[in-house]
């Protein structure tokens, strides 16, 4: 039977590999090779009862990190059947030297290290091409074959990583592996472009998005263009500086910036959630992603300040640096409803020299953003023209006379003619219009 033997395996480091070793450490590399050892143990073709628990509990592992909610597939080929997809999906998101360095750049043999890189994707290939079927017939152990079930939605992009699995050849399976991160992404980064961090500054990707398109904001034609062009420049130079969106409620300041994950789809772009009380962690966080080949915005929305609060200290350090820079490929893009980032209280003009220089610094945090970009309240007319575009985009039917009175009447009710405003007005009367579809 070909299949993997115990001389791969010890005591304490199962499987001896040099750059994968933290894949021993993961659940279902750990179920698999129990059912390993397990097996060597039973005597003959007859299997233990240790054997059938340590199966079926890695069966049932297999089905459930399958069927897991929240965990879409890749958009890149990572295997053909179930088992591979599974056993894939765990070496992409292992960082380690070697797939680090294949993220931030091409690999090629004449790397130092390139036969410990061979020596250890001849292990996990062993693992990948494992023989269930022969496996599984041997011991009697299940008339259902789980692992070799197809994943089909992978469709046809999974052919040269298949082949390379398939011909069971380590060179041919290292270069793809290593253009494939390189290309896609590897770890937290594969797939996933928007994040928030929790308290110990760990990147927690958002996986359900609720993002505009640039086309679906209506108006503020500069303001896109400024903020587009400074986020190319930051993806293909490093370039591009922090912005400050400032302006009215309901303008669609926020929306603007997360409209970006659409405009930058497919490419490095990757945008951090940051809470006006994680400040703090903006330093921690340089340290883990200022390495990374890919381009940051760290977002922070509404951001204001009271008084009393220290913290636009903090950030008034991350825009300005010190005597360590900044990452390079890092920039904070923050939204305000406010002119002035801090609260200015007319106490605080007192006591002139002191009180002066305070008030200063409070009111120059603003200026440490190197784009600001206003956003002011549309008049009635603008007001409008934007229900107009909403109720067209949403296949609202009603006469524009009609639309243009309901319209007046909400922003008198809500005294407020911003975007948001046109926005709920328009699904109000789109969901006004569904009710009496279903009554006709």
């Amino acid at each position: 039977m070909n299949r993997l033997t115990i001389t791969h395996f010890s005591s304490t480091t199962p499987l001896k590999l040099v750059f994968f070793q933290e894949i021993n450490n993961t659940p279902l590399i750990k179920s698999f090779i129990n059912v390993l050892m397990e097996s060597e143990k039973s005597v003959g073709n007859k299997p233990s009862s240790e054997l059938i628990e340590s199966y079926y509990h890695l069966k049932s592992m297999v089905i459930e990190r399958f069927m897991e909610p929240d965990q879409p597939l890749p958009k890149h080929p990572v295997g053909k059947s179930l088992w591979e997809f599974l056993l894939l999906k765990n070496i992409f998101s292992d960082e380690n030297a070697l797939t680090l360095l294949c993220e931030s750049q091409s690999l090629t043999e004449a790397h130092h290290f390139h036969s410990s890189m061979l020596h250890d994707v001849t292990i996990l290939l062993q693992m990948i091409n494992f023989q269930w079927d022969d496996f599984l017939d041997n011991y009697s152990l299940d008339t259902e074959n789980i692992f070799l079930k197809e994943v089909s939605s992978l469709g046809a992009q999974v052919t040269p990583l298949a082949a390379a699995i398939h011909n069971n050849d380590p060179d041919e399976f290292l270069s793809i592996l290593a253009q494939l991160i390189h290309e896609n992404g590897l770890g937290i980064f594969l797939g996933n472009a928007s994040f928030r961090i929790n308290k110990e500054s760990r990147l927690i990707p958002i996986t359900k998005t609720n993002t505009q398109t640039m086309d679906d904001l209506v108006g503020y034609q500069l303001q896109k263009t400024e903020i587009i062009n400074n986020t190319q420049a930051l993806i293909d130079y490093n370039q591009g500086l922090n912005v400050l969106l400032q302006g009215s409620m309901g303008t669609g300041k926020s929306s603007m910036v997360r409209a970006l994950l659409h405009s930058f789809e497919n490419t490095r772009l990757k945008i951090i959630e940051i809470k006006r009380d994680q400040l703090s962690l903006i330093p921690l966080l340089f340290k883990k992603i200022g390495h990374r080949p890919y381009a940051f915005i760290l977002f922070i929305d509404d951001l204001t300040f009271e008084t009393k609060d220290q913290d636009y200290k903090i950030l008034k350090g991350v825009l300005e640096g010190s005597l360590e820079r900044n990452p390079v490929n890092v920039r904070v893009y923050a939204t305000s409803n406010r002119r002035h980032l801090v609260e200015e209280r007319f106490s605080e003009r007192e006591d002139a020299v002191n009180a002066r220089e305070v008030l200063e610094e409070k009111l120059s945090l603003s200026s440490r953003f190197g784009l600001m970009l206003t956003f002011s309240t549309p008049n009635q007319q603008e007001y409008l023209s934007i229900v107009h575009e909403l109720a067209k985009s949403a296949g609202l039917t009603m006469d524009s006379t009609e639309l243009e009175s309901r319209a007046i009447m909400w922003e008198r009710r809500h005294i407020n003619t911003s975007g948001r405003t046109a926005e709920q007005l328009v699904l109000y009367l789109l969901s006004e219009q569904k009710r009496l579809e279903l009554t006709q």
